[in-house]
């Protein structure tokens, strides 16, 4: 991964290296009108979530399609702490959930 990533919102607004704060408001303003949030580091390489009704999908990818895999998560606060371990490149809440590949 490269050094600093850009958080990439619904409404188009990038923000390049984000702070911790910074990812925390963009993933806690999730609406069904605003529903993604994308924390990327290049090409092909990010974590992303969407709303679901009752939940969200924590989407990761680290290459071609076939390292894209995704989750459910039903807490905010877990998205909030996900996207912040990936900003700091901590890999340690990968282990946290179930992966599956994400049929494209």
């Amino acid at each position: 991964m490269t050094a600093s990533p850009t958080l990439v919102t619904a409404d188009g607004t990038q923000l390049p290296d984000p702070d911790p704060a910074q990812i925390a408001a963009a993933v806690r303003a999730l609406t069904i009108d605003d529903w993604f949030v994308i924390l990327e580091f290049g090409d092909d390489t990010f974590l992303q979530v969407a709303v679901k009704e009752d939940w969200y999908a924590l989407e990761r990818r680290a290459g071609g399609d076939e390292t894209h895999v995704g989750t459910e998560v039903t807490a905010l606060d877990e998205v909030v702490e996900a996207f912040q371990a990936y900003a700091r490149q901590d890999p340690d809440w990968i282990a946290r959930y179930t992966w599956n590949p994400v049929k494209l």
